[in-house]
């Protein structure tokens, strides 16, 4: 196994790990073979998010686009990128704003549950 799909699979696991831990998501998983079958993106989810792990020195403006079409208009686009050599704390969440700001009226406006 080369060393960049190692570095993947680190993120990946990590990335399911915290969805797992932090009760957002308890049945989150990697995705085998991502983007090769009918569900695209890394992490298969619960959550409405097409997520695509990228774990690698510089950003790249085009795994927006890969992503996007990864979504197919059904689900979140969001990339988790992890800048080599830093700890996986420092994973930067990259998403729409549209949906960064849904995600912050949400926020301010809770839904009550009965």
């Amino acid at each position: 196994m080369n060393s960049s799909v190692t570095k993947g699979k680190i993120l990946e696991n990590w990335v399911v790990q915290r969805l797992r831990e932090s009760g957002l998501d308890t049945r989150s998983a990697r995705n085998p073979g991502s983007g090769n079958g009918k569900i695209k993106g890394d992490i298969w989810n619960d959550l409405n998010l097409s997520i695509e792990c990228k774990n690698q020195k510089s950003f790249k403006k085009d795994w927006f686009k890969q992503v996007e079409k990864e979504s197919m208009g059904y689900t979140k686009p969001v990339i988790v990128w992890h800048l080599s050599q830093t700890p996986l704390e420092a994973s930067k969440v990259i998403i729409d704003w549209d949906y960064f700001e849904e995600l912050l009226i949400k926020s301010k406006n809770p839904e009550i549950k009965n």
